[in-house]
This record gives structure tokens, sequence and C-alpha cells, in this order.
């Protein structure tokens, strides 16, 4: 594959600021807390944990309460995980929101467009099998994967259960983030995310996250928006897209083989530039 050398990366989100500050102070504090400020680090783990950073989340619920109590420190830490549990729930009142928009949020999808085609091609007879769609929305994908193979464990997660409400029976739900998927490992056989990874903010936690609840040898795919066309489209504040290159880089560290293309929503339309689809084996 050809790549540019001037590959546009996702841009760093504000909120990604305050995440990394609260991640730095957290681990300062917690090498000698007191009482106060080990109590303010165990209100922030989890909410640290729901973005991604679980080895901080560990670290940190582990820190015995031995040193001098510190109110302004543990007031500071406090603040930071009020600021990220808000963020978090601005973004799902958001989609709580949109969950009544049927024209951009629709609850189905033409079985015929490209973006289901890779998805049967790549994944085959899932008869018997298990698969996870990242960010499902209303379930308009799983939906058809469902209707294809009914035999198939099909699952969907989404932070917003309002989208889920949409979900037709027959297909599991999860509320959760993309970012702290509540399954163990090697739990599914396919994983897949379509026009919602950019929205997952920490994409690179998001990503291992996919990975690790794919089993060894099971298969992954990401459908997401170019960077390259950054501004084409308007986007809430909190989304981002991400290039071909930086998504293989991501992808390669947990899988075996990774592959990509353009594509457009329908087989026999050239791509514009606008659709990636990243495919990848655990």
């Amino acid at each position: 594959m050809n790549f540019s050398i001037f590959e546009k990366r996702s841009r760093r989100l504000p909120i990604q600021k305050v995440l990394e500050g609260a991640e730095k102070l957290a681990l300062r504090a917690a090498r000698q807390p007191g009482p106060e400020v080990a109590a303010a680090l165990a209100e922030l783990a989890p909410v640290l944990r729901a973005w991604g950073r679980r080895e901080v989340a560990a670290r940190i619920e582990q820190a015995p309460a031995v040193g001098p109590d510190d109110p302004a420190l543990a007031a500071e830490i406090t603040a930071a995980a009020r600021e990220l549990r808000e963020m978090q729930e601005r973004i799902r009142a958001a989609f709580d929101r949109d969950s009544s928009d049927e024209e951009h949020f629709p609850s189905t999808i033409d079985p015929r467009i490209y973006h289901v085609k890779l998805i049967l091609d790549f994944f085959g007879d899932l008869s018997g099998k298990s698969a996870l769609d990242v960010g499902c929305g209303k379930g308009r994908f799983a939906r058809i994967l469902h209707e294809r193979y009914p035999e198939a464990e099909i699952w969907g997660l989404d932070i917003s259960a309002e989208m889920l409400r949409y979900v037709p029976e027959g297909i599991h739900t999860k509320q959760g983030p993309m970012t702290d998927l509540p399954f163990p490992d090697g739990r599914f056989d396919a994983v897949y995310a379509t026009e919602s990874l950019e929205h997952a903010i920490e994409i690179e936690a998001a990503v291992g996250e996919m990975c690790r609840v794919t089993r060894p040898g099971g298969r992954v795919v990401i459908i997401d928006k170019n960077v390259e066309m950054t501004g084409r489209l308007e986007t809430p504040a909190w989304e981002k897209w991400f290039g071909r290159r930086e998504m293989e880089r991501l992808l390669g560290r947990h899988c075996r083989q990774v592959e990509s293309q353009f594509l457009s929503y329908w087989e026999d339309v050239a791509p514009d530039g606008l659709f990636l689809a990243w495919k990848a084996i655990r």
C-alpha cells in the first residue's frame, strides 16, 4: 500500500488534556496518599477506567493511605473526576436525545450497501458463533447479522440506553462506553464498529478493548471516516476521525493481520475518500 508521509492524524481534543492531567495528578497523589486523598482517588479510579485507563485505575486503587492529608489535592482530584464524568454524561445525553431522530439515526439500513457486504464477507458464516457491534446505536447492522444468521449470538453495545431501546428482539444488549467493554477477554468471534469509533475520544483505548474481547483468530472490522476529509461534515465537539495508517498501527498492536481500503456506500460507485474500512485478524 502507498501512504502519504503527510497523512493527517486524529486531532487531540480538549477533554483529552483534562484526562491526561487527571492521570498525572492521580499517579503523583498515589505515592503516599492520606485518607482524604485516598478517598478522592477511589472516586477517580472508576472514572479513569471508563475512559480506558485501566492500568492507572488499578494502580491508584491499590495505593494505601499512609501519608499526611492534603485537602487541596483531594479537592483537585475530586474536581477532575467530576469533569470527566460530566463529559461522558454529556455524550450519553446527546445520543439519548438523538435516538428520536430517525432521519439521521435510522433503525434500519439497506442490506445492499457495501458496508454491510464488507462485514458479511469478512466475517463469513456466523452460525453458532458470537459477534459484537460496538457503538451499535439502534442496531441497524446487528439486525442484518441476526436476520442472516439467526443461530448466531449477536450483541450490541452502546453508551445510550435510549438507542438500545430500538434494538430488535433476539439481539443481546449492554449499555457502556467503548473504552471499557463489559466483556471478558476473547469473548467474541467477530467484533465490529461502523461509524461509531469516531465518538470514543480515546480511540487507542477503544481499539484495544475491541481487540481484547475478540478471541485469537477472531475478526475485527472498523468502518469510519477519513481524517483527510475533516471539515467535510459538521460534527460534535467530541468527534474525531483518523488516518488509514494511524488505525492500521493501532490494530497492528493487537492483531496479526491488518488491511484497509477506501469504500463507498455502493459497490459500483467509486470511493470519494470519505470512508475507510480496516479489517483485522486477531
